[in-house]
């Protein structure tokens, strides 16, 4: 008869704890059987304690249950970064993510193990960023994350996505849009026609009045090249052609120094972007062939991402241009076909409507440096190609433009879209209603008024 105080022993291959006289720790063992070779197939886990091995080897065994196999080296870093190898998305946007990542996801976390990865790691990460970060960048980061643990959760790697549980804090305030004012836009396409007015002035800067180098200032005092004369300076203006300034800093900024076929070669360019609001993606996919010139018409059927396709079905438009823009766009194909002249066998044949002079097609940063370099010389700094198209929207909603057709026009899905992404730019009165109940009482209190008066 069996004596039940005594404790069996356990079995052979059987799970079991014991301790690591070398490491000082506590090892459990989870038996997986025989592999094809016969040699036993073992996990193991460490703890400092019997009690902490004991919950390991517990949610080893729900792991093993699911068929859950994370790999014991396998790191966050290492889960972000088999996500961005593998994503398909446009590749401005898979890098603008890889920066995020080596940033602000490898530094902080991409050492912990995928598999110990906790809520509350996740948590105390957001929170740190939401100290330097926006809103907005906190969300972007979350999302690459979410998206890297999800992929590894397609492969059995992990269990949970403790990146969707995280909460994320308010972050700091964002750097506001930025849409031009009518006059400044009308600058801009001035400047892009070949007579700016941004810098209006030639003037010295000198301990005696006419003597040094001449720089171009605007109208505010601002100078081109951003030299801050010092308060006993003497500024002496000289002349108001821009073209005799001596600086060579205030001609780079300026590209006073380019020909004047280089300063219009982009003309229609910034008369699409301030005009319709065109994406930066989808100029430089532009060829001719969606622009129906005797017609007056556009088509914006393409864009730069990765299959080539617009960013939304709704993107997809095809809109009447300004007059402005035709005769622009006229000038800017014979312009182009002497280029393409001139290129001879270097010319890149893409049937591009915005590229550069020997045909290839701008990347996303040289389009940048071009608009850029334009707003400089029109006085306003540097602006990028979509303020431009903050800049339509701000236009178009100040005259009256309806918000439905604000909407068709940039290519967006829901005039929710444009209300929430272009909010600041806007105008929040709502005309038609004023303008309906003026008609129907306007004579009525004009009459009331007169009585009062009388």
């Amino acid at each position: 008869m069996s004596n039940p105080q005594v404790k069996r022993r356990r079995g052979r291959g059987d799970d079991g704890i014991s301790w690591d006289k070398t490491n000082k720790c506590f090892v459990g063992t989870i038996s997986l059987g025989f592999d094809g070779a016969g040699r036993r197939r073992r996990k193991t886990v460490r703890g400092k304690t019997k009690a902490e091995v004991k919950d390991k080897l517990k949610e080893l065994r729900e792991e093993i249950r699911s068929g859950i196999q994370t790999p014991a080296t396998y790191t966050v870093e290492a889960c972000v970064r088999d996500w961005l190898d593998a994503v398909t998305l446009d590749p401005g946007t898979v890098a603008c993510y890889r920066g995020q990542a080596e940033k602000w996801i490898y530094p902080k976390i991409g050492a912990i193990k995928l598999k110990d990865l906790k809520v509350t790691d996740a948590d105390r990460f957001f929170t740190d960023l939401g100290q330097v970060l926006s809103k907005r960048s906190l969300v972007m980061i979350k999302s690459t994350l979410r998206r890297a643990i999800r992929r590894a959760q397609k492969y059995d790697l992990i269990g949970r996505n403790v990146a969707e549980l995280a909460d994320l804090p308010e972050g700091q305030a964002g750097r506001p849009s930025r849409a031009m004012t009518q006059d400044q836009a009308a600058r801009v396409l001035d400047t892009a026609s070949g007579t700016p007015r941004g810098y209006v002035q030639v003037i010295t800067i000198s301990k005696q009045p006419g003597q040094g180098a001449t720089h171009a200032a605007a109208d505010t005092g601002e100078l081109a090249c951003g030299t801050r004369p010092r308060p006993t300076a003497a500024i002496t203006q000289i002349s108001t052609d821009v073209a005799a300034v001596t600086c060579r800093s205030c001609r780079s900024y300026l590209g006073l120094d380019d020909s004047i076929a280089t300063r219009l070669r982009l003309e229609a360019l910034f008369i699409l972007v301030i005009t319709l609001g065109l994406r930066p993606g989808e100029l430089r996919a532009l060829t001719w062939d969606h622009v129906d010139l005797a017609n007056g018409i556009i088509h914006i059927w393409k864009s730069t991402r990765r299959d080539g396709d617009v960013k939304t079905p709704k993107s997809r438009r095809s809109l009447i241009l300004p007059k402005r823009a035709v005769i622009a766009l006229q000038a800017h194909k014979i312009r182009q076909d002497a280029e393409r002249l001139a290129a001879g066998a270097a010319w890149q044949e893409h049937n591009l409507v915005f590229c550069h002079e020997d045909g290839h097609p701008y990347t996303r940063d040289g389009l940048n440096w071009q608009f850029g370099k334009v707003t400089r010389h029109a006085g306003l700094g540097h602006w990028h190609p979509h303020e431009g198209r903050h800049t339509a929207v701000s236009i178009m909603s100040s005259n009256g433009v309806p918000i439905q057709d604000i909407t068709d026009t940039l290519g967006h899905k829901s005039t929710h879209v444009t209300e929430t992404v272009y909010r600041k730019v806007i105008v929040p009165a709502i005309r038609g209603g004023a303008t309906v109940m003026d008609t129907v009482f306007g004579n009525q209190a004009a009459d009331s008024d007169d009585d009062a008066v009388g």
